[in-house]
Formats: C-alpha cells, structure tokens, sequence
C-alpha cells in the first residue's frame, strides 16, 4: 500500500478546507439574501437605502435600470450591516476617526454631532455674512408680523445645542481653536438691535441648570428629559410675558426613573449601540394626579404627503385651556410631553416652513418656532421664506 507521508497529508488538508472555505465565504452574501442570516442592526448612514429599480422601455431605461441595480446591491448585498459595523468599530478603536460619519469624539464618552460646519462655528472661521443675517430679520419679521394681522402672538425658541452648554467636554485641539464671533451670537445681536421679534435663546437658562444636574445625553445629540422639563418651564415663562399665561409644568409633580439604555443616535451613526452604551437615562414619570398626555398623528390637518413618523402631532389636555401650534424639530419630541401640560390643545408639525391656511384654520393663541441651534446658524432664510409661501412643500431637518 502506497502511503503518503505525514506533510503532505496535512498539506492536502489545508488545500481542502482552503477551497471550502473560499467557496462558503463566496457564497454567504447570496445565502444572506436569501436566509436573512446577518442579525446586525442596519447601520444609520443619514440617508434612505437605494431602492429596487423600476424598468423603463428602451435604450435609456435599461441603462437607468443597470445603474439603479448597481446602487440597489451596492446597499443590500449579503452580510452589509455586520461588514459596516465592523468597519465602523475598527476605525473608531484603532484609529478614532469619526469624520466620514458625522460624529466628533470628546472627553470620555461624550460624542458630539459635527458634520464639519459646527467646527468651522466654534473656531470662529465662518461667521454670518450681512446678508444673511438679514435674510433672517426679513424671515422672523414677515411670519411675526402676519400672524400679528389675524390676532396670533409668536415666539422664536432655539435650544443650543449640546457642545454650547458642555464645551469643557469637547477635544482638547478644538477647544484650544476656540474664537470668535459665533453664529448665533451674531444672529441675536442683529435681531436685538434691528427688530422687536420675541427670541428666547435657552443657553442661560440650560447652563444654570447644569450646575445641579446633568442635560444632555452622552452617546446621543438631544438633550434629556430634566433639560426638557426645565425649557417648558421656560418657554411658558416667556410667553406670559406676551399675554399668553398658562400653568408652568411643575418639576415636583414627576418622579424619576434612571436606566442604561443601548447607545444613543451618534453611537447608533458609528454602527456602536452595544459597545457604548447610554448610561443613567432620566425618564420622568407624572404623579397623580398629573397624567401623561396621549399624542396622535393627525397627517389630514396639513394635506401632504409625510415622510412616515413626522407626521403632525395633536394632544388635548382637559385640564387646561389655550391652543398653540409649534413648527419644530427632534427636540421637541421630549419637549413636547411637559410643554404639553400648559396648554388645552397642542399641534406640533415637525417642520421649519410654515403652511399658512393650516395655521388660519387652527386659530392658535401662540405660534411657536422651535428650532435647534444648527438649524438657526447654518439653514437658509431666503429657502424658508419661498417655502412659506408652497403648503405642499416639507422643509425640515435637524442636521
């Protein structure tokens, strides 16, 4: 019997299980399309997956079709979610490097949303042109002074965002640029000195707070529930300064339930929702009598068609009296569970346009404006002015 020897039995072994995993490797992406294998959670890449693409007649369209394949496999071939999360995970342990999805890395487990214009703000490098700063008195003055013909009161609330009240928690080669001017301040001394427009800028009231407890959360861009609170209290402060007094949500009448949550939307954009958790979230929970508040989708208020979950929002409140409509962002969705309290009807339409006819046939007491501190400094006044005037169009955006 012709035996082989030991090496080279090994040897052919090593060919084998080579050959075999090279084909169940090239195979795995078309069995994950079929089997749906990959239990990693989609990554957050801030833009809608390609769809499948539809087939049109002729030359064109089949070459349309071709290049809409191609994007379509691009986002959906086999085993992509775990593929980008490890990438993301890699980068981010090795190396750090957050730049090509948004995210700055601060002190500790602090992350930050920068998509490059917030570090431009902070270093002073991209001020405000004239121009634009008077895009935005023309804007404030026109939608306050419209509302002012029909009986309405308005107010302009900016929430800053999170790197304005913890700077301290920011990189060290960031802060050593730190300059001047900024954004909104620049925004706030033009309005002040050229227009009567109500602005309330939460800074200083957010930064008081801070001494005595924590805002914002770490993984994430919002601000928590405690910030949340405490700016309703606010905002209803400042509208009975405009004749629009309403009972302020009393901080005493929620208790307090901390938990550990997976990680917040920036950990969720570097594909690290397990490995940087959200740690000690506030979730604050009415007393009796106090409830919470039931909110439902009313898309047949503003006829349009929504982007799915930024429908317009309706909440009554029996004990009280008062309708507000605010156009808002993503920070009102914690915002709007204590604001909510003050007010007999609430409408909130996440949006930084105005539809006009909605606003005439809600007849609200108050219209608020709120909108987060990077929309205010880096959105165009002028689109938002011609968008007022198209109630089919949407224009909105928290990044």
């Amino acid at each position: 019997m012709n035996w082989l020897p030991a090496n080279d039995v090994l040897r052919r072994r090593a060919d084998v299980a080579l050959i075999v995993g090279f084909f169940v490797f090239f195979w795995l992406p078309t069995a994950d399309t079929f089997l749906h294998l990959d239990r990693a959670p989609t990554p957050n890449e801030n833009r809608a997956p390609a769809a499948f693409p539809a087939r049109a007649p002729g030359i064109a369209g089949l070459r349309k079709f071709t290049a809409g394949l191609d994007a379509y496999f691009e986002d959906h071939f086999g085993f992509r979610s775990r593929l980008v999360g490890w990438e993301r995970h890699w980068r981010w342990q090795l190396f750090h490097d957050t730049r090509l999805i948004n995210v700055l890395k601060g002190k500790g487990d602090w992350l930050f949303f920068s998509d490059g214009k917030m570090v431009n703000d902070i270093t002073g490098t991209r001020p405000f042109s004239d121009a634009e700063l008077e895009g935005w008195r023309t804007l404030l003055t026109g939608r306050r002074d419209w509302l002012r013909q029909r009986g309405i009161r308005y107010l302009f609330v900016i929430p800053p965002d999170k790197q304005s009240i913890y700077p301290e928690h920011l990189p060290d080669w960031l802060l050593t640029r730190a300059g001047k001017p900024q954004r909104l301040d620049q925004f706030l001394v033009h309005m002040r000195a050229r227009s009567d427009v109500p602005i309330l800028d939460l800074r200083s009231t957010l930064l008081d707070a801070k001494k005595n407890t924590e805002l914002y959360l770490h993984t994430d861009s919002h601000w928590n529930e405690r910030a949340a609170l405490i700016a309703s209290r606010r905002i209803v402060q400042e509208l009975a300064s405009l004749g629009i007094t309403s009972a302020a949500p009393n901080p005493n009448a929620y208790r307090e339930i901390v938990s550990n949550n997976p990680g917040g939307d920036l950990a969720l954009m570097l594909g690290q929702q397990d490995r940087l958790p959200e740690k000690a979230v506030p979730l604050l929970v009415p007393k009796p009598p106090l409830v919470e508040l039931v909110f439902r989708k009313d898309a047949t208020l503003i006829p349009k068609s929504w982007i799915p979950g930024t429908e317009p929002l309706v909440v009554e409140n029996p004990r009280t009296t008062g309708k507000v409509v605010m156009f808002r962002d993503s920070y009102a969705i914690s915002l709007s569970k204590f604001f909510s309290q003050s007010f007999g009807r609430a409408v909130y339409v996440w949006q930084q346009n105005w539809d006009k006819p909605f606003i005439e046939r809600e007849r609200p007491d108050v219209v608020i404006d709120e909108m987060l501190e990077r929309i205010v400094i880096f959105r165009d006044p002028e689109e938002l002015r011609k968008a007022d005037g198209k109630p089919d169009v949407q224009a909105f955006g928290d990044r």
